[in-house]
Formats: C-alpha cells, sequence, structure tokens
C-alpha cells in the first residue's frame, strides 16, 4: 500500500503520452506535482506507458534537476557564485542547516518545511552573499542573521496566506511581475 496519490501519474501521463520519448516532460511533471520522484510512481510510469525502467532510472539519476527523496516546502537557494563565495556564502550555507537541523547527507530538515540548495547565481552580486528563499531574495547574510531571514520569510508567508484567505490578492497573485537591475560593476561594465 503507499500513500503517494499515483492518480496524477495517471492523467500526466494521459496528457503528454506514453512513448519513450515522452521520459523527461513525464519526470518533470512528476516532479513538479510531488517536488521529488517517488518510486511508486515511476514504477507506475512504467507499467502504463512504453517507457521501460532502465529508462526512468538512467534519466532520473542523470539530470540533476530530479530529486529521488522528499523535497520540503520551501527551497533556499544559497548563492556561491565568486562574490557570494568571497564574502561568505559557505557559512551561510552551513548556518543554514544548523539552525534546520539538517543531518549530514541530507539537504532537508525534518519537517520537509525547507530544502536548502546551492545555487551557481543568484545574479545579485551587491548582495553578496545573498540566498533566495521561493520569490524573495534576501542579502549581505551572515551566519548570525540566518534566523531572522528564516523568521522573515515565514511571517511573509503567513500574511500571504491572510490574504488570500481574506480574498485579497497580493501582489504576485495579481499577475505583477519584478524586475531587477543589478549595478554592480561587472553590469555596468556590460552597459
Amino acid at each position: 500500500m503507499t500513500d503517494v496519490d499515483l492518480s496524477y501519474v495517471d492523467r500526466a501521463v494521459e496528457h503528454i503520452g506514453r512513448q519513450p520519448q515522452q521520459v523527461i516532460p513525464i519526470l518533470q511533471a512528476l516532479q513538479k506535482h510531488y517536488r521529488y520522484l517517488p518510486s511508486e510512481a515511476l514504477r507506475r510510469v512504467c507499467e502504463i506507458t512504453e517507457i521501460t525502467p532502465a529508462s526512468v532510472t538512467g534519466v532520473s539519476t542523470f539530470y540533476s534537476q530530479f530529486r529521488h527523496t522528499p523535497a520540503g516546502r520551501y527551497t533556499i537557494r544559497v548563492c556561491i557564485g565568486t562574490a557570494c563565495h568571497v564574502k561568505g556564502a559557505g557559512a551561510v550555507h552551513d548556518a543554514f542547516r544548523r539552525h534546520l537541523g539538517i543531518d549530514e547527507g541530507q539537504d532537508t530538515d525534518a519537517k520537509r518545511l525547507f530544502t536548502v540548495e546551492k545555487v551557481a547565481c543568484l545574479g545579485c552580486c551587491t548582495l553578496a552573499p545573498a540566498v533566495q528563499i521561493g520569490d524573495v531574495t534576501y542579502g549581505h547574510l551572515t551566519g548570525q542573521t540566518v534566523p531572522q531571514v528564516l523568521q522573515d520569510f515565514l511571517e511573509l508567508q503567513q500574511r500571504r496566506e491572510e490574504q488570500r484567505g481574506k480574498g485579497r490578492a497580493g501582489r504576485a497573485d495579481r499577475g505583477f511581475g519584478e524586475i531587477r537591475i543589478s549595478m554592480d560593476t561587472c553590469c555596468l561594465a556590460r552597459g
């Protein structure tokens, strides 16, 4: 017996297709829905398509976009680009892991609220070291500011939930975007 609702697998395959060349779009759909690739869902894909278990395993382990363990509700992306690295991104990354009680070899906290990952660049070098949680970017972090950043983010999420509950759409819910223009030296040099 499984606690994973496999009806989504059936709907995704029906929509995307059953041919071997559909393996990546199917895996992407499952990843988006479940936030990882449950083994039960992968077995179901092989049962109802022409895709072999070897193909599913090969593709899903080759591409880093696919996860085989549950991810948190929110992803903390810690920039480790050159500017962030020089300004202490490694210590910030370690502080997030320590504060969330994430064990060595893991990337998600026990409550499955946060997943911490390193990313090559967030494109905001003047904020180094920077992190992005969901759609919110925080800059000039230190190991000591990590608890405040997490508290700020969770309070923001709570306000957004309250706004949705009251029927008032927040800025992001109304379809507005955000334009960021970096004014650091490398961007200025390129115009």
